[in-house]
């Protein structure tokens, strides 16, 4: 079971499906970096209930095998890892344990139903606009050897996009990574001062705390604006794209195609770093 031996806590819901195990090997990659303490987390649902029944296993056959994996990842990388088993919603659970942990971070694996838990795109960002820190989703991709080294940080006018700022280069700083700033190329003269009062945000955040970065801006010709964050980042070989959530974003829009999915399903299967502004710990996801 969960034993709170260090102070920083990465928390990786498991379902025992591929992309689970995908973000424990994300997971693993940045708590041996920032020096962290992995704990794995599985949601008893009805879900789960009918795979192990399908599968045979009962609960006390799924807490054994989240004990060997959990044994066998600390042996192989010398990360403390410990483990949960809950019986609940997911999207109750998750966000429960993250802050009765206090967890600084969140790392999911987004598939379709084959897992024994359904965290489809949508599902999970419903779990990330209730988590109070950083998420990062992954899909079938794996981490590079050295992390996160190029980080794609889509920019726009909202006001918000400041604050993602202090992730990113908390997560730049752990990596050593370069940040490839893609700004937004606005039109309207008003929209376009608070883009570059943005970008002048960015780049003061980014000296300051000694990070590489670059300048891009969005094709004024080309197609829209995601479709755009997600070509450059491919042609990049990004390995982190961050984004926003927030909770004040329409309920039906959750279960839409919204930009926000479209990323974190995107094709070249680069993990996705989700802030949500109004709830994340500024500056301390990682590194402090």
């Amino acid at each position: 079971m969960y034993n709170p031996s260090q102070s920083h806590v990465i928390l990786v819901p498991y379902d025992f499906s591929d992309r689970a195990d995908c973000a424990l090997a994300h997971a693993k990659v940045i708590a041996a970096t920032a020096k962290d303490q992995i704990a794995l987390l599985h949601v008893y649902n009805n879900e789960s209930k009918a795979r192990a029944k399908k599968l045979a296993l009962s609960l006390k056959d799924l807490n054994t095998e989240l004990s060997k994996l959990a044994e066998s990842v600390t042996a192989s990388t010398g990360i403390q890892v410990d483990y949960m088993l809950e019986e609940g919603s997911i999207f109750e659970i998750i966000p429960a344990v993250v802050r009765r942990l206090d967890a600084r971070l969140l790392v999911m694996g987004t598939h379709g139903i084959q897992g024994m838990q359904h965290i489809t795109g949508a599902n999970i960002l419903k779990i990330a606009e209730e988590s109070p820190v950083p998420d990062i989703i992954v899909q079938g991709k794996r981490p590079n050897e050295g992390g996160y080294r190029t980080i794609v940080f889509p920019l726009d006018s909202t006001r918000e996009s400041k604050q993602k700022t202090f992730q990113t280069a908390a997560i730049a700083r752990l990596f050593n990574a370069q940040v490839l700033v893609f700004a937004a190329n606005e039109s309207d003269a008003f929209v376009r001062q608070q883009v570059n009062l943005n970008i002048q945000f960015a780049e003061r955040t980014f000296d300051e705390n000694q990070v590489r970065y670059e300048l891009h801006y969005e094709d004024v010709k080309g197609p829209s604006f995601v479709k755009q964050i997600m070509t450059f980042a491919e042609s990049r070989r990004a390995d982190l794209i961050v984004i926003m959530t927030g909770q004040d974003r329409d309920l039906l829009d959750i279960f839409s195609k919204t930009p926000e999915e479209n990323i974190i399903n995107n094709p070249a299967q680069i993990a996705v770093m989700c802030v949500d502004p109004l709830a994340a710990h500024f500056g301390a996801v990682l590194g402090s």
